[in-house]
């Protein structure tokens, strides 16, 4: 039986493993000026298109977002449980000349005041969660009156994948394996364990909102992204089908 405390150990670890190859897999970091300005639109949007607003990037990771939300005139912080993916997000910050602060945090009970932030940003993190209802009302009550909630995600689990894109994805694992010194099948040991993996999204994400007190609507984005060769041998697969959502709840409460 894995604990929740041991949960979250592992998903550290993990994350902590994959911190020096993060930002090469689509969808992680950002690769053209074209993907820049794709999310550059999407923030901007869910944001209702204000600036100087206090940010806090849940799940920051190595801080892709976090960085272009500061390079938006933001003032971020970005919180995360792996301190590799940190220390690659305050490198980006002081190659770039950007001010945002990173510290270690947990999303589900992050270490600030109440209604201490305009919006909340989180990319790819809900899913890695144990309890994600007890993260969105942690985040509620960090968050002001009529603050944001920003949740981007995808739908990527196998039963959105045909046969083929299936096939693809085991074949291209080996690749993945000596080109990243990672092993991708790493997820599945974890996916029981972690109840989004087990719902429908976005679905799910607006019903957790709606019961936490907001606001929610959903958005559909498909992003421009260029594949090398060798990036479409390992990720083709996805290149068609899978699109990521963009989550608004706005707290009304």
């Amino acid at each position: 039986m894995i604990y929740e405390t041991d949960l979250k150990g592992v998903i550290a670890t993990r994350w902590s493993i994959r911190a020096r190859t993060y930002d090469l897999s689509p969808g992680h970091g950002i690769h053209s000026e074209r993907e820049k300005q794709a999310w550059v639109n999407i923030l901007s949007a869910a944001l209702d298109h204000k600036t100087n607003l206090t940010v806090l990037d849940v799940g920051t990771g190595t801080g892709a977002l976090a960085l272009l939300l500061a390079e938006m005139n933001h003032n971020v912080v970005g919180i995360d449980l792996s301190e590799k993916m940190l220390a690659r997000a305050h490198n980006k910050a002081r190659t770039a000349s950007l001010n945002a602060d990173f510290k270690i945090g947990d999303a589900e009970s992050p270490p600030f005041e109440k209604e201490s932030f305009d919006a909340i940003v989180c990319r790819h993190l809900l899913w890695t969660l144990p309890n994600p209802e007890r993260a969105v009302d942690a985040w509620r009550d960090v968050l002001k009156p009529g603050g944001r909630i920003v949740i981007i995600d995808g739908n990527f689990g196998k039963s959105k994948r045909t046969l083929l894109q299936e096939a693809w994805r085991y074949m291209a694992m080996p690749l993945i394996l000596l080109t990243e010194f990672r092993d991708p099948r790493w997820k599945r040991d974890l996916d029981t364990h972690l109840p989004m993996r087990q719902r429908e999204r976005p679905a799910a994400d607006i019903e957790i909102l709606e019961k936490a007190g907001f606001k929610a609507d959903v958005n559909q984005v498909k992003l421009p992204r260029k594949y090398s060769l060798l990036k479409y041998m390992k990720y083709g697969y996805s290149k068609h089908s899978q699109y990521q959502f963009v989550v608004n709840g706005v707290k009304t409460a």
